[in-house]
């Protein structure tokens, strides 16, 4: 009887480790049609890398290597993802929260963004009045410098979309204040500075609510549509005082879709539909070209307006916020510069601002 259970055991491991390894060359002799390259938005730990690590670290680096490059991981992984969605409610992702009705948002657990607190105004996310006072009069400084130069600075902060279509939140998330950080943001600037700001959160949300078919921003993506962007551009323009049109007056043409990055972040890429992109029909021939020159530093957001602006302008062109810096001031090289950030970058822009 003992030979008898130890041989049992040594079959176990021996069919153990023949399924482990038969799966490997399974999925290595057939990787193409295993492929999750289109599905990873980072770089797998390699074998080399491995190899090469401190060998104090070689435990973890090497159990990193066996997850990033375990046989039929993808598809293993999505079928967690579609058990833990559809019977649960929940994501894999630590980063992306799933709503109501397929709408997706981003979780608490941005430490410095901290997207779901600010959204509820919790009173913690606030800046003090000294941080509000020091923060406009950086930006009066880099709005005066510029105008000597002669170029126009607008600063545009964008809302996020838990702001616009919070009715889509799961429950647990209950409204503290109405006026959030940003909120307070911009009317100190406003009322302290002549820095002209644009901050539509207001028109975004009604907006929305009146209207609920026509989207300003994607389901399962982190970001606004055309739309949604081109009604924010518009508080841009309004502020240089150049014509813009009625929200309702805008019409739309359908472009193609879009997979978004939260239904790839949780693995949901397969079965959360594909979302309609739009663009504005005619918008190059609305209105009259201007000769100037615009450049536009900021995030993602500000990135999805600049077609509008490129129709508009003579010139206009997009970089990433952190490019911008004092050097600026005494030669933008255009005549009307754009500071954009989304709320959840709004700890950059005033690190940026810091340093002026």
């Amino acid at each position: 009887m003992k030979k008898l259970c130890i041989a049992a055991k040594y079959l176990f491991v021996a069919v153990f480790c023949g399924v482990i390894g038969l799966s490997f060359l399974v999925y290595n002799l057939f990787s193409t049609r295993f492929s999750t390259d289109k599905h990873e938005n980072r770089l797998r730990t390699q074998l080399p890398q491995t190899l090469q690590s401190d060998p104090r670290r070689l435990p973890q680096t090497l159990n990193l290597f066996m997850v990033d490059n375990a046989p039929f991981r993808f598809q293993l992984t999505w079928v967690n993802a579609q058990l833990d969605y559809m019977l649960f409610g929940t994501s894999q992702s630590q980063k992306v929260l799933p709503g109501k009705d397929g709408w997706f948002f981003y979780k608490e657990n941005e430490p410095e963004a901290r997207p779901l607190a600010r959204y509820q105004g919790r009173p913690d996310t606030l800046d003090s009045l000294a941080a509000l006072a020091q923060s406009s009069a950086k930006l009066q400084v880099i709005h005066d410098r510029l105008a000597e130069a002669g170029c126009t600075l607008v600063l545009d902060m964008t809302p996020d979309k838990a702001r616009i279509y919070r009715e889509y939140l799961p429950a647990g998330y209950p409204i503290v204040s109405e006026e959030n950080r940003t909120d307070c943001l911009a009317a100190y600037l406003k009322s302290h500075t002549t820095v002209p700001i644009n901050w539509r959160c207001s028109l975004l949300r009604s907006q929305a609510r009146l209207y609920p078919d026509r989207l300003l921003y994607y389901k399962a993506d982190g970001h606004w549509n055309a739309l949604g962007a081109l009604l924010s551009l518009d508080g841009i323009l309004e502020e240089l005082n150049l014509p813009t049109r009625l929200p309702t007056e805008y019409q739309l043409t359908p472009v193609g879709t879009l997979t978004g990055d939260m239904a790839y972040a949780t693995s949901l890429y397969d079965s959360v539909p594909d979302e309609t992109c739009w663009q504005i029909s005619e918008y190059e021939t609305m209105f009259p070209a201007d000769s100037r020159t615009v450049r536009v530093f900021g995030d993602s957001f500000g990135e999805e307006y600049m077609p509008f602006l490129q129709c508009r302008f003579a010139q206009a062109r997009w970089e990433r916020l952190e490019n911008f810096d004092a050097s600026l001031l005494d030669d933008p090289d255009c005549q009307i510069l754009i500071l954009e950030c989304n709320e959840r970058n709004l700890d950059k822009l005033l690190d940026i601002v810091e340093n002026f």
